[in-house]
């Protein structure tokens, strides 16, 4: 005789399976254990990101928490050191934004980030003779992307210091390198014009003029050369737009003619 398998028994059957499949994976999970700490390398990037991310946004407190914590992680990180120096240098902390900086260049004399805030600093607190080392070096790495406004830096911290012949070539260098450089364009022009050579000047201007916008020491400079060119139009164009652009420098321009 034919027994019947009751139903409900087959339901039991199926559910213990099922359970017990259900709790076996469970199992295996827990005692495989809790996942282990991130890569020293990944901590220290995701808080590096999270300080620059702030920074972007000139919030310099909420940065301050995030680098603390990469040089924590790591001590002797170039990149952590150099945003510290930036932050401090933002908040007027000149002494510890310049005790970063060194470090970081003690860690890795080459570091093209290292040497570009550093001259940055440098310049801002009017020490521009200190500022050409930095930059001279930072001007001889051929792989950095930021190489034409090195020369450009260079020229500008020449002029600081009259070293005009040394700022000319800078800028020469810098235009050679990268031609829609507007303050090269701009600077050059004008030491062209007061070393008397109009025509060179003008040229320069001419390039500023397509890749830069007016501003005032801009305008003084295109009414200086229309009155050296005797070109009366370009003259009464400089005047109006120096009187009305740049009211507030128009006395100090006109002084210069």
């Amino acid at each position: 005789m034919t027994s019947r398998i009751d139903s409900n028994q087959v339901r039991r059957c199926l559910l213990w399976v099922l359970t017990s499949a259900m709790l076996s994976g469970c199992i295996t999970e827990i005692t495989g254990g809790l996942p282990g700490p991130a890569p020293k390398e990944d901590r220290l990037l995701a808080q590096l990101d999270l300080a620059r991310g702030y920074m972007e946004k000139r919030d310099w407190a909420r940065a301050k928490v995030p680098l603390q914590k990469a040089l924590e992680i790591d001590n002797f990180s170039v990149e952590g050191l150099v945003l510290t120096g930036v932050l401090f240098q933002a908040e007027g902390e000149t002494a510890l934004a310049e005790e970063h900086f060194s470090r970081a260049l003690t860690i890795n004399p080459d570091d093209p980030q290292a040497l570009n805030n550093y001259a940055s600093f440098l310049y801002e607190q009017a020490r521009y003779d200190d500022a050409l080392l930095p930059l001279r070096k930072l001007a001889q790495n051929t792989n950095y992307r930021a190489r034409p406004q090195v020369f450009e830096s260079l020229g500008l911290a020449f002029m600081q210091l009259a070293q005009m012949d040394d700022a000319e070539r800078s800028f020469q260098r810098a235009l050679e390198l990268n031609f829609r450089l507007a303050r090269a364009n701009l600077e050059l022009a004008k030491l062209l014009f007061e070393r008397g050579n109009l025509d060179a000047s003008n040229e320069r201007f001419f390039l500023y003029n397509r890749v830069g916008k007016p501003t005032a020491r801009s305008t003084c400079l295109g009414l200086r050369l229309a009155i050296a060119s005797k070109d009366k139009n370009q003259e009464a164009r400089y005047r109006l737009s120096l009187n009305n652009l740049f009211q507030d420098r128009a006395e100090q321009c006109l002084k210069t003619l």
